[in-house]
């Protein structure tokens, strides 16, 4: 089941969960941006839906290493889909490199899976700001910053004097409307989850 909320299947209402995350930017000695690490907290219900089929599969394994075996096929099925991460800086999509140390575990009864991915080539900002967004094309699943931590973006390693900001989502409300109408057996347009997906952005002053 939470393959099928990683992957985002074109049915059902929409959203139909949510996902809270984290996004850690991490910069090299040079100052450049070289990847996004990044925490996704499933919402209760399936945290619970999940673990209690995990916890009834038959095998000896443990939980963790049931959990350790779901990481890998979440890695495997993001693959798919970019990771559902979109970079951009001056205008131009930046490219992604494969995604590493990923770890699946449980806080608090809910379900979180860690993972860093590296841009394809590091990326100095000059001025200009690199800004992501996480979304569910589909928009089966909300992706939603974390209200209950403090810093829901971390610059690691970061200049001094660069910044980050989120910016709400600012939906068409044509595009709300659409995504209400949606009902269990509509088919979800793709490109639908970007209008409603918050942005990240950092900024670091010139050198």
């Amino acid at each position: 089941m939470l393959l099928t909320l990683l992957v985002s299947p074109p049915a059902a209402a929409h959203p139909h969960g949510w996902v809270d995350y984290r996004v850690t930017l991490h910069f090299d000695d040079r100052e450049r941006v070289v990847a996004l690490e990044q925490a996704w907290k499933m919402d209760p219900f399936y945290s619970l839906t999940l673990t209690e089929e995990l916890a009834r599969a038959e095998g000896e394994e443990s939980m963790d290493e049931r959990l350790d075996m779901l990481g890998q096929e979440i890695a495997r099925n993001l693959s798919r889909s970019n990771y559902l991460t979109h970079v951009m800086h001056d205008g131009e999509d930046v490219a992604l490199g494969e995604l590493r140390d990923y770890t699946t575990r449980l806080d608090e009864q809910r379900l979180e899976f860690t993972f860093v991915v590296p841009l394809a080539e590091p990326l100095a900002l000059d001025e200009s700001p690199v800004a992501w967004k996480v979304y569910d094309d589909t928009y089966y699943i909300e992706f939603l910053y974390d209200e209950d931590v403090a810093e829901p973006i971390v610059l690691r390693n970061a200049p001094d004097g660069c910044t980050s900001r989120v910016i709400a989502a600012d939906p068409d409300p044509q595009k709300v409307a659409e995504a209400a109408a949606l009902d269990t057996d509509a088919d979800a347009p793709g490109g639908l989850g970007r209008f409603f997906a918050e942005t990240g952005e950092a900024t670091c002053p010139a050198r």
